[in-house]
């Protein structure tokens, strides 16, 4: 009679081992839990996109290039800003349209524009010069 308890023991253990035992040791993958599930980096964590311009963009004149037709401005923040013009682009507050804006070194500009998609590269449709005060 001891035998058949002692066989029934360990019986039941082995038993309780197979029904205890990882699923990974048996080949089966576990459930992912709460802790090993992929969380998504904190805001703070997240790699941040440049900051994307949109028309119009507001800033100082600072210098004109007639012979490349581009014109550069400091925005209120951000770093200067290169933007080409062309023989359509619609100036308006400097005298003499393009061959004005030379002349207004400091003015305020509003410069509304189109970005290529591929180049990045800003075209002035339209630029505003606002007198100097």
């Amino acid at each position: 009679m001891r035998i058949r308890s002692l066989l029934g023991f360990a019986a039941a253990g082995a038993m309780a081992l197979v029904l205890v035992t990882p699923a990974s040791v048996s080949g089966q993958t576990p459930a992912p839990t709460p802790q090993t599930q992929a969380q998504p980096p904190a805001p703070s964590e997240q790699p941040r996109a440049p900051q994307q311009l949109r028309s119009p963009v507001e800033g100082d004149l600072v210098s004109v290039d007639a012979d490349a037709k581009k014109i550069t401005i400091q925005p209120a923040s951000g770093a200067e800003l290169v933007i080409a013009y062309t023989d359509t682009t619609e100036i308006s507050g400097a005298q003499k349209d393009a061959a004005g804006l030379a002349t207004m070194k400091d003015a305020r500009v509003t410069v509304h524009f189109t970005e290529d998609a591929q180049t990045k590269a800003k075209t002035a449709t339209r630029i505003v010069v606002q007198p100097k005060k």
